[in-house]
């Protein structure tokens, strides 16, 4: 059975506390699990991408990250009672929690560019699953075109898994990242 271990870390959503809190992070990850550079690129694009979508959309004076590894796995969970995810898709505004309970299995496009499509699988009207669809590369990225939703995309690439879930009870907010270790 894989030993799991569990960190907790607060990010006072300061922009003069991200790269300490990465560097603080990075050497506890480091001093649990063996990496390859492959991962420790992905872990970083990771906790940047949330911390600064902390940074500018939370509304809170804190966030939690907490870090478990537990055999190849590094899961990354950011939690805040900040502002819900709010996503425009196909020119609708949407507002986590979703209203009703009717919304499981429904696919939402969340972002393209030119060679990846963002989507999400909703599990239901607070929770969402991301992942991408490759697409058929038309050109170069074009840096103009990158919309509010381009860290979902660097966070979804980085990781092995991506979620979101809104707890109703507790009104906070959770982005889980996985990144598997190649070590």
């Amino acid at each position: 059975m894989a030993n799991i271990t569990t960190q907790k870390f607060v990010f006072n959503n300061q922009a003069d506390g991200l790269y300490p809190l990465v560097t603080d992070v990075m050497s506890y990850i480091d001093q649990q699990q063996q990496t390859d550079e492959d991962t420790i690129t992905k872990l970083k694009l990771v906790l940047i991408e949330l911390l600064t979508n902390s940074l500018k959309h939370s509304g809170t004076e804190e966030t939690t990250i907490e870090i478990t590894t537990t055999g190849d796995q590094i899961i990354i969970r950011k939690t805040d009672r900040g502002n819900g995810l709010t996503i425009r898709c196909n020119g609708n505004l949407l507002e986590w929690p979703l209203p009703g309970k009717h919304h499981a299995n429904r696919v939402l496009t969340v972002y393209a560019n030119a060679d990846a499509i963002l989507k999400a699988k909703l599990t239901n009207n607070c929770s969402l699953q991301f992942f991408i669809e490759e697409a058929e590369q038309t050109g170069p990225l074009d840096i103009n075109t990158l919309t509010e939703h381009f860290g979902l995309l660097i966070i979804t690439r980085a990781s092995s898994t991506f979620a979101y879930e809104f707890d109703i009870d507790s009104c906070t907010n959770s982005f889980t990242a996985s990144v598997t270790s190649m070590v």
